[in-house]
């Protein structure tokens, strides 16, 4: 589903790195789109969207649902995302419901967020190798975070 790639591959930053200079798309509850969506600005979606999605900043609102593959450089997931992600920074808010491949050099799940898939978060914990969890603690069982507590769950750290 993820092809290899790099930093050099995502949406180039615009010149400025204050966010009020970039121009901003708002799609609201109720906006539903069929294709694909490329932007050099900020992109705050909260309808539905079947595509792929090419943009430079992407918030999935609470009422957003997105069924495609997007290519940032930060993305935030309020609420529903179907696909894959290939950014430098990825935040799971506690409102979202991901399900598939998340590839960036860093990815923040907030507690309460419901994640079931792939996370490879290629940032350097230390000078040898990237993070990777494969969604898997052995050869068929996949993690499954839902953020919800379980007395008999068996406490997973990574």
């Amino acid at each position: 589903m993820l092809s290899k790639s790099t930093s050099d591959d995502l949406p180039k930053q615009t010149a400025s790195h204050d966010p009020s200079k970039q121009r901003r798309s708002v799609l609201h509850a109720g906006v539903a789109i069929k294709g694909n969506w490329h932007s050099d600005g900020i992109v705050e979606f909260g309808g539905k969207i079947k595509g792929n999605l090419t943009v430079d900043v992407l918030i999935v609102s609470s009422t957003g649902d997105v069924k495609g593959n997007v290519r940032a450089r930060s993305v935030t997931i309020e609420g529903h995302f179907n696909g894959t992600i290939a950014a430098i920074d990825v935040t799971l808010a506690s409102t979202a419901v991901m399900t598939g491949e998340v590839m960036a050099e860093k990815i923040q799940i907030d507690f309460g967020a419901s994640v079931e898939g792939r996370l490879q978060a290629t940032g350097k914990t230390d000078a040898s190798a990237p993070i990777q969890t494969t969604g898997k603690t052995d050869a068929s069982a996949p993690i499954q975070t839902t953020g919800k507590t379980d007395a008999s769950a068996p406490n997973i750290s990574v």
